[in-house]
C-alpha cells in the first residue's frame, strides 16, 4: 500500500472547510445577540469564510492534481 501523505493532507482540509462551514456565524444574527459587537462579528464571520476558501481550493487542488499525476504514471507504465 503506498502512503500518500498529499492525499490525507486534502482530504483533512476539505473536512476542515465543511466544519467552517457549519460553524459559521451570520453576523445578522449576532447583532441582535449582545455578546459582541457587529464589528468583532463581522471579522469572525469574514475570517471563516476565508478560511473555508482556503481550506477548500487546497483541498480540491492537491486531489485533483494527484489524480493527474497518477494517470499520467499510468500511461507511462503502460506505453513501456
Amino acid at each position: 500500500m503506498k502512503n500518500n501523505t498529499l492525499a490525507m493532507l486534502a482530504t483533512i482540509s476539505l473536512v476542515i472547510s465543511v466544519g467552517l462551514v457549519i460553524s459559521y456565524i451570520d453576523p445578522a444574527v449576532c447583532a441582535g445577540s449582545q455578546i459582541e459587537d457587529l464589528k468583532t462579528c463581522t471579522n469572525n464571520a469574514n475570517q471563516h469564510i476565508l478560511g473555508f476558501v482556503g481550506f477548500l481550493s487546497f483541498g480540491v487542488i492537491t486531489l485533483v492534481v494527484g489524480t493527474i499525476r497518477n494517470k499520467i504514471q499510468l500511461r507511462r507504465e503502460r506505453e513501456n
